[in-house]
C-alpha cells in the first residue's frame, strides 16, 4: 500500500468525514466547502494522499483537488477550479474559476491568479504575483508529451514576488519573471523579464524599466 500516508482509491471514502477518518483530509477552523467538490481526488496508480485545508479557506463548487495538495489559511477557489498533485498553494491566495494548477507547481501567499488561467506542472510563483484571466504557462520545450523522457524535461515559469501578467500573455517554458516586472495583455514571452521590466508584444519586448515611484502597487 505504500507509506502509511498513501491509501489506494477503492476505499469508497466520498464523504468529509469519512477522509478525515482515513487520514486523507485535514481541514482547519472556519473552513468551507461548497456542495460538488471532488477532495483528494486519486492519482493515476490510484493512489491518495493527504490533502490539507487551512484555515477559513473556501472551496467553491466544482473545485476538484488532487492528492497532496495543501491551501494555506484564508484561501479560495472560484468554481471548477482543478488542483493537481502535489501543489502548495500559500495564504490568502486566490485560485480564479476555471482555473488549472497542475503537478507540483507551488504558489506563494496573497496571489491572485484570475479566472481560466492556466499554471502548468512545476511553475514556481512567488508572493503577491497577478496572473490576469486567460493567461497560459508552458513548461515542454521539445512538446514530447507520452514520449520517452518526456516528463523529465518539464520546466516551469518562475514568477518572481509581486509580478503582474495581464490578460491573455504566454509564457513560455523555463523562463523568469523578474520581481515587480509587468508584462501587457496578450504578450507573448520568449525571454526572461528583468525585474522592474514593462514588456509588450509578440515577441514580448522591453518598453521600460519601471521605478517604484510612479505605481503605488509597486512600492513593497
Amino acid at each position: 500500500m505504500g507509506s502509511m500516508n498513501d491509501w489506494p482509491s477503492d476505499l469508497g471514502h466520498t464523504s468529509i468525514a469519512s477522509l478525515s477518518t482515513a487520514g486523507l483530509l485535514t481541514l482547519g477552523v472556519d473552513v468551507v466547502i461548497e456542495g460538488g467538490v471532488d477532495l483528494c481526488h486519486a492519482l493515476r496508480n490510484g493512489v491518495r494522499r493527504p490533502v490539507y485545508v487551512g484555515d477559513r479557506c473556501h472551496i467553491r463548487s466544482g473545485t476538484v483537488l488532487y492528492s497532496g495538495v495543501t491551501l494555506g489559511a484564508d484561501t479560495q477557489t472560484g468554481h471548477h477550479v482543478t488542483i493537481r498533485e502535489d501543489v502548495t498553494v500559500g495564504e490568502r491566495s486566490v485560485i480564479g474559476t476555471g482555473a488549472v494548477v497542475e503537478f507540483g507547481a507551488s504558489v506563494g501567499s496573497r496571489v491572485l491568479v484570475q479566472t481560466r488561467a492556466y499554471v502548468t506542472a512545476h511553475v514556481v510563483i512567488e508572493d503577491d504575483v497577478f496572473l490576469g484571466p486567460g493567461v497560459t504557462t508552458t513548461n515542454d520545450r521539445r512538446m514530447l508529451w507520452r514520449r520517452a523522457g518526456a516528463n523529465s524535461e518539464l520546466v516551469g515559469p518562475v514568477f518572481r514576488h509581486g509580478c503582474r501578467v495581464g490578460a491573455g500573455a504566454v509564457i513560455l517554458p523555463g523562463l523568469v519573471i523578474g520581481e515587480r516586472a509587468f508584462v501587457g495583455a496578450g504578450a507573448v514571452v520568449t525571454r526572461d523579464v528583468p525585474p522592474l521590466a514593462l514588456v509588450v508584444g509578440n515577441p514580448a519586448r522591453i518598453v521600460r524599466i519601471l521605478e517604484p515611484s510612479e505605481d503605488p502597487l509597486l512600492q513593497p
